[in-house]
């Protein structure tokens, strides 16, 4: 049997310096294992399981003083989702790590507590029952190099040290990422609190561009004195925001890179920026302080042009589609009017200090409220507000309900409240209706970076001795086993048939990654036949072309039947003296 040609005519340009990975071609449909058995004449079970959508909210109630209110049951809670009131159908508390049923409330099925490391406990009224497995808390700890002072920077670190060291273990894993016109990640998810706060500590050490920023900004105030025309004014201000409109779309967007990344990771994730805050609109103030100077109304209309809400909407959309809730910190902390600092005195005009903090702080409360979690303001000292995030991933409520599908990417706005007077409850404000395939997609290339283990259709990956191909890249060949026992088969007249989607994306040693590639594998078998393959592996042969080097390769196989997903992932190296031309390597 043959398989469509993935790889482009000419796959060195097409690929352009990425690590490549395309099938180039491949045979399948046969069986190795156990010994051949006599015909049964007996087909098996043709439906295996049926997944049930439920979305899951995980909810925070406090009171109008902002203390934690526990106590309440599911009645107490209202669910709203496009308008539409939804029944919740499950309901479940979690208070310090203890996993509690109330009255006859379902326990949440074992699928959407897989992840766990460590079991917790599960009472019903006072009676403790068997423990539960709950999911993971992971901590990504982002450090907006490009965007802070080091001194502000580094005052929050030690907090964040602090923090890390008590409660970065067991159950609860943290990574340290810094963006500086690239994003680095420092340590990967670990459950190392000291690792980790020795990390932030390194950290410390490099430079940060906030004060860079600041100094140009003075310069830019400085012109505004010294125009004498608003043509000039308008000309200095346009210059300075369009080198800062640069920087702030190049940091929105990693910023949705490093959420989008988390989106096949498993467990509450918990996003912690830290910056000096991000301009809804860059240089706003300066608008105001040229327009106080001119006496011109008309200027301030032109931060309309450099609104980057929408952009912030999309790191929304990204974490809410994620399930990651957004904590942004602003490390300026508390702040004094810098327009009575010694080097300000001789301004011409007054600096409207609260409108630039507003602009710089708004957003990092949009992003934070719509996903759940809160900002941290106007603050020296974070280590009370970090405790309030421990408390978020172990003392919180969670609502399940059953909604219509589309079956379709479509997003979905949410709201829950809380029935009692003065209560408030603290969710993500969307999510997005993600179809299998888009699930799939990003599990398979967030396991570049955070490996999965999950192997449900217990599938075995191999590889053979990678041969030249030409001149600058190598054939690769793979072997991926599936037992017949694991694959869904329906009757078809006297054939029984299904079918495997494959998924393969690879990354290379420089951290260039390829396009995922999917491969759709039908199955055929007779019926008569089957009870003598049943215990054997349905076996697919492919190549992959790569370039030489340390290749990472992340595999999804799906059973297109009942969406039943494996994860594979496996490091290959491809040396530069791995075979000889015109010699093909041996199949696995």
């Amino acid at each position: 049997m043959k398989f469509r040609h993935l790889v482009p005519p000419s796959p060195r340009a097409a690929w352009a310096a990425a690590a490549l990975a395309a099938l180039l071609a491949g045979t399948g449909g046969t069986v190795s294992g156990a010994e051949k058995e006599k015909p049964t004449g007996v087909v098996g079970p043709v439906v295996k399981n049926v997944d049930v959508s439920i979305t899951n909210l995980d909810v925070v109630v406090t009171d109008s003083k902002g203390n934690r209110v526990t106590g309440l049951r599911k009645d107490d809670f209202e669910v709203v989702e496009d308008g539409l009131q939804q029944i919740i159908s499950n309901f479940y508390v979690v208070e310090a790590g203890i996993l509690k049923v109330i009255g006859d409330d379902p326990v949440p099925a074992p699928a959407q507590q897989a992840a766990a490391a460590e079991p917790a406990k599960v009472e019903v009224g006072n009676a403790e029952v068997a423990p539960l497995p709950v999911l993971k808390t992971r901590i990504v700890i982002f450090v907006d190099n490009l965007n802070i002072a080091a001194f502000n920077r580094n005052r929050v670190l030690r907090n964040l040290e602090a923090f890390v060291r008590t409660n970065v273990k067991d159950n609860t894993e943290a990574m340290v990422v810094t963006w500086e016109r690239s994003l680095k990640v420092l340590r990967k998810f670990t459950n190392d609190g000291r690792d980790v706060a020795d990390v932030l500590k390194q950290v410390e050490e490099i430079s940060a561009q906030g004060s860079a920023r600041l100094s140009d900004r003075r310069d830019v105030i400085k012109a505004i004195d010294d125009s004498s025309t608003v043509e000039e004014a308008v000309s200095r201000i346009r210059s300075y925001i369009l080198a800062q409109k640069n920087d702030l779309d190049f940091t929105v967007e990693n910023l949705k890179t490093a959420v989008n990344q988390l989106s096949g990771v498993e467990g509450k994730k918990i996003f912690i920026h830290v910056s000096d805050g991000l301009p809804q609109s860059p240089g706003l103030e300066l608008w105001l302080y040229a327009q106080d100077k001119y006496r011109s109304q008309s200027l301030l209309l032109n931060a309309q042009e450099f609104d980057k809400t929408v952009g912030y909407l999309g790191v929304i959309r990204s974490a809410n589609a994620a399930g990651v809730t957004i904590y942004a910190v602003d490390a300026g902390g508390l702040s004094v009017d810098e327009s009575v600092s010694a080097e300000n005195r001789s301004m011409g005009q007054r600096l409207d200090t609260f409108a630039a903090k507003n602009n710089e702080q708004s957003m990092l409360t949009l992003m934070s409220e719509e996903t759940g979690g809160t900002a941290i303001l106007n603050k020296n000292d974070i280590t009370p507000a970090l405790m309030n995030i421990e408390r978020d991933c172990t003392s919180y409520y969670s609502l399940g309900y059953r909604s219509l599908r589309s079956g379709a990417d479509r997003p979905h706005k949410v709201d829950v409240r809380v029935k009692k007077k003065g209560l408030v409850a603290r969710a993500r404000r969307s999510y997005l209706e993600k179809s299998p395939e888009t699930r799939i997609t990003e599990a398979t290339l967030s396991a570049l970076v955070f490996p999965r283990d999950d192997n449900p259709l217990g599938v075995g990956l191999e590889t053979g001795i990678p041969a030249p191909a030409d001149r600058a890249n190598f054939i690769v060949p793979i072997r991926i086993r599936v037992p017949y026992s694991r694959i869904t088969l329906l009757p078809d007249g006297t054939k029984l048939r299904g079918r495997l989607i494959l998924y393969f994306v690879v990354l290379d040693a420089a951290g260039k990654q390829s396009d995922l590639t999917d491969q759709i594998i039908p199955i055929e078998v007779d019926a008569k036949s089957f009870g003598a393959i049943s215990r054997k592996d349905f076996i697919w042969d492919g190549r992959l072309l790569m370039i030489p080097g340390g290749q990472r390769l992340s595999l999804a196989v799906r059973d297109d039947l009942t969406n039943a997903v494996s994860y594979i992932q496996k490091s290959i190296f491809v040396s530069v003296f791995a075979g000889e031309a015109g010699k093909p390597g041996p199949k696995p």
